[in-house]
């Protein structure tokens, strides 16, 4: 029947050209014949068998390789990919290619099953089934491609013989570049040759792998090329995670990691990784999967939008922001917590404020909400070892409370927002009240820095002065900064620190002046000065202004001195 396809009667014997058109025939036939798979209801069949428990002769071996991803009915819908005899099966298999008997054919069946495969709806047992799948035709494949020679081969051994890594876990990466490029040539030729449907796995392989070749651009190219690969991880998400934490990492590695608000807003949604913020509290685990830099990094553009909305969207609505956006930018680096507390009312305007659905949106499982004051918002704030709370209206006061001695459970659900919890503070329970009466900056300035809190500009400054030399430390005041005149200064902690103790601690002091020379000399680059002998203190100076290091100091009594921008000790 073949050979008739081939009208060898019309042919004209003698003539090479019509032998060598009738070869090329013959093997297109056989190329198209070497994938061909059989009926739906046989595989079936064989796969009901294997998960009956039924021996199955070669036929069926043959038969059930091309079917390893059909729901059975019968079985409730599971498939023989993930039941306890395929492992069996693989065995055999794999026995079958060592005594060379594995049909090619088989074995394209099993390359089938490989690629039809989709993990997005996969449970743990199939899973498992798929990836000693994948094993079996990576062990065997060298044998299979020998046997298919060098002449004439169906399609799907070229593809393979040219891609062998589409048999392995990174199949996508050699195809990444010019499918971040929009060009799908190549792999459009793969799926057809290897009969790849557009479940399978092997596209979110593919996206994985523009993940990958985007992270080796630079940085001016991969940040282009962010809208194109979230747009990819959108529409193939199966390895959404991987391709984000490789996202996150490269971006962080970026000469200027700033804000990129599309990344943001995809990965801090409620359906993908959802708020940092909610790391500490267990809801947000996947956090846990990049670094502490890439966490902080998007906890800081998530504390820098929600400043910023917070004045912009809510408290604009009032008129009511009084200089106050401008003023706490100016701690925006150190913000380590957010939290916003929304009204009745403005949870009411989400339904028309696209600007308000997306601020509550993008705080989905973090914000709260205020039982009273129907129209006035809260933000909370912590800068180092205190919280400050905000309100969106004037006349209300900001508070600044002590982080470890907070007057409300700083992760409930619902406040009433008055004296009770928030506003608390109104009656003095507060390290610091500042009250929005122009001009209110300064007094609410020197209060944060009596609290050793400082605008970002300046802890940037004091984290770039040089350690001062013992001999030198006079000429501090030079720089822009008061320090009290060194008689006996070192670093705590140096050979000159041991020597500094010619006089004891103070009277009635809780340390020794060992004990305190530890203590500092636990801050590289802090420097106790005692000019106590000319009668003067003990001063200690920090130019990095470490909160740790404050919090030491006032437990022993110390006090700070905002015109020296230093801690000293009272005595009388």
């Amino acid at each position: 029947m073949i050979l008739g396809s081939f009208d060898i009667g019309a042919v004209r014997f003698g003539r090479p050209e019509y032998v060598e058109e009738a070869v090329n025939e013959s093997a297109e036939l056989f190329k198209e014949f070497s994938a061909a798979r059989p009926a739906r209801e046989a595989s079936y069949a064989a796969a009901l068998a294997l998960m009956r428990g039924a021996k199955l002769d070669d036929e069926d071996r043959h038969l059930v390789a091309g079917a390893l991803n059909v729901r059975v009915r019968e079985q409730g819908g599971r498939k023989p990919i993930g039941h306890a005899r395929f492992i069996e099966l693989l065995e055999e298999y794999s026995v079958d290619a060592a005594k060379g008997e594995l049909w090619s054919l088989t074995w394209f069946g099993l390359l089938c099953s490989h690629f039809e495969f989709d993990p997005a709806a996969a449970t743990a047992e199939e899973l498992r089934g798929w990836s000693a799948l994948r094993g079996l035709l990576q062990d065997t494949w060298p044998q299979i491609s020998d046997e298919a020679g060098r002449e004439v081969f169906p399609d799907w051994v070229k593809v393979l013989r040219e891609f062998p890594e589409l048999l392995t876990e990174r199949a996508g990466d050699k195809l990444g570049a010019d499918y971040l490029q929009g060009d799908e040539t190549v792999v459009r030729r793969i799926a057809s040759d290897l009969a790849v449907p557009e479940t399978s796995w092997f596209w979110h392989a593919v996206v994985l792998g523009a993940v990958g070749s985007s992270t080796k651009l630079s940085d001016t190219r991969f940040k282009e090329s962010l809208s194109r690969l979230l747009a990819l991880v959108k529409s193939r998400p199966v390895y959404r995670d991987e391709a984000l934490i490789e996202i996150l990492s490269r971006y962080q590695r970026c000469a200027q990691p700033t804000l990129h608000s599309e990344l943001r807003d995809y990965v801090v949604s409620k359906d993908v990784w959802r708020n940092p913020k909610l790391r500490a509290a267990g809801l947000a685990t996947t956090w846990n999967r990049v670094s502490d830099s890439v966490w902080r990094m998007v906890l800081k553009w998530v504390n820098d939008a929600n400043l910023r909305d917070f004045f912009e969207v809510l408290a604009a609505r009032g008129n009511a922001d009084e200089g106050r956006l401008a003023f706490w930018s100016q701690y925006l680096d150190q913000i380590e917590w957010t939290r916003l507390v929304f009204s009745a009312h403005t949870r009411q305007l989400a339904a028309s404020n696209a600007g308000i659905k997306n601020l509550i949106a993008r705080e989905e499982g973090s914000f709260a909400t205020l039982s009273t004051n129907a129209d006035v918002d809260a933000f909370m704030m912590q800068l180092g070892n205190y919280v400050v709370v905000e309100f969106s209206r004037v006349p209300n006061a900001a508070y600044v409370y002590k982080a470890d001695e907070l007057p409300f459970e700083p992760n409930a659900r619902t406040y009433s927002g008055t004296t009770s919890d928030l506003k608390r503070g109104y009656h003095e329970e507060c390290a610091a009240r500042i009250l929005h009466r122009a001009p209110w900056e300064d007094d609410a300035a020197y209060q944060l820095r009596r609290l050793g809190i400082h605008p970002d500009e300046k802890k940037r400054e004091a984290r770039r002065v040089p350690k001062t030399p013992v001999h030198e430390v006079t000429k501090t005041a030079e720089a822009g900064r008061s320090a009290p005149p060194a008689i006996q200064t070192t670093e705590a902690g140096s050979k000159a620190g041991n020597s500094l103790g010619t006089i004891g601690a103070p009277r009635g002091a809780k340390f020794t002046m060992d004990a305190l020379r530890t203590i500092v000399g636990q801050y590289p680059g802090a420097q106790i000065t005692d000019r106590r002998s000319e009668g003067g203190r003990l001063w200690i100076q920090d130019p990095q202004l470490r909160f740790k290091l404050d919090a030491h100091l006032k437990g022993l009594g110390f006090k700070w001195a905002n015109t020296r921008d230093a801690w000293y000790y009272p005595e009388n």
